[in-house]
């Protein structure tokens, strides 16, 4: 296989003639070096962010553009733009050349997504799904570079974008594989999953360990930090809190590296000035116990930070916090509220559903790669499956 190199990314894009139209417009694709992205295309990505379909906030422009500045190192990371012939775009997903699908050696353009963005869909205009990767598949087949694949990671198998691209591979007889599939906690407005005896037990439970909260420490209120100057405060108290736990001994919190710490500080700025970002406390006696964010869009809820002050643990101040959130969601009106939390999250009766994920890989270019492709992705299925995976 020929190595991986600058020059595969350097490919002229050009209108293609057979390229799908929206509202009778050719389609064109190019890949762009995200920093210094020019002023004019900045507020394309914007104007995309703000006719996007629902469904992955992490990929609103007001996300994903610090994300890549502060996360994004790799050579080969570049903007996927789709857009119409008035320079509009139509759809926009982050891409990096990589030599391995996971551990096997399948070299493949692949959708980038920092670890703090929790779904690895493209950003699209609502509707606008299969006519973006067919724009997107048919320059990867035309300038595959050193790839014989392209794989997209962390996608709701429920998502349009998901969907859409499942169904055109298939009506474009082009091999896809589903891999590395999981849930995540969920709460959907209207269903009836999960137990009503295990709520009501995990509900009297907590109002036990929040009465004995309030008997030993002193009254227990929510704060939800909705004003412009609560912003800053609470985005110190969180850093500190979760760099005081188990977080911060392990090395892992946010304020542990400086380009986590810097992400995290701007997405919660911009997001708490436009209403998107919520914020809340959880105090006890006048001390605050746990501290979260959350996300809210198009109808759909998104968790994010949580930390707990551990001295406090034997409350499980990080679940009574859970618990109002929750309430909140369901007063908001939120149709789905994704936990975000860790692939296969044990089953929560406060988010009794689950969305189910999974990581596509698709062939791209001629016969011969796509040939290569698949031997490569039918024996690393039986390997999985040999494993059990």
């Amino acid at each position: 296989m020929k190595p991986l190199d600058e020059a595969a990314l350097m490919v002229e894009s050009r209108p293609d003639p057979l390229a799908p139209r929206v509202a009778t417009r050719t389609l064109r694709v190019d890949l762009l070096r995200p920093a210094g992205l020019a002023l004019p295309e900045r507020r394309r990505w914007a104007d995309l962010s703000a006719r996007a379909a629902p469904g992955n906030i992490f990929a609103a422009d007001w996300f994903m553009e610090p994300a890549l500045r502060h996360c994004g190192r790799e050579w080969s990371l570049r903007l996927a733009v789709v857009r119409e012939a008035s320079g509009d775009w139509l759809g926009v997903l982050p891409v990096t050349l990589d030599a391995s699908i996971g551990r096997w050696p399948v070299p493949s353009w692949q959708g980038w997504h920092a670890a703090n963005q929790f779904i690895g869909t493209p950003l699209v205009r609502a509707g606008a799904e299969r006519a973006f990767w067919q724009a997107l598949f048919a320059h990867l087949d035309r300038h595959p570079g050193a790839a014989i694949g392209f794989f997209c990671d962390t996608m709701p198998l429920d998502d349009p974008a998901a969907l859409a691209l499942v169904s055109l591979c298939a009506e474009q007889q082009r091999a896809v594989h589903t891999c590395q599939n999981f849930t995540r906690p969920a709460r959907v407005a209207g269903s009836t999953a999960g137990d009503p005896r295990q709520l009501r037990k995990l509900e009297k439970r907590l109002d036990g360990l929040e009465h004995k909260l309030a008997q030993a420490h002193g009254p227990v209120r929510l704060m939800v930090h909705a004003r412009p100057q609560d912003c800053e405060p609470w985005l110190a108290a969180f850093l500190a809190l979760e760099s005081a736990g188990w977080k911060g001994r392990a090395a892992s919190a946010l304020a542990c590296r400086t380009d986590t710490a810097a992400l995290f500080r701007e997405v919660i700025r911009l997001g708490h000035r436009d209403g998107t970002v919520r914020l809340a406390s959880l105090s006890a006696g006048g001390n605050i116990v746990a501290m979260t964010s959350w996300l809210i869009a198009g109808g759909q809820g998104y968790g994010f930070k949580m930390a707990f002050d551990e001295a406090y643990r034997s409350f499980a101040p990080g679940r009574l916090l859970m618990r109002r959130v929750a309430a909140l969601a369901d007063v908001a009106g939120v149709q789905v509220f994704d936990t975000c939390t860790v692939p296969d999250a044990p089953h929560d009766p406060l988010w009794p559903d689950r969305r189910a994920f999974g990581s596509i890989a698709v062939a791209i270019g001629g016969d011969t790669r796509r040939a290569l492709f698949g031997r490569l992705m039918r024996t690393c299925e039986r390997w999985r499956v040999g494993r059990g995976g």
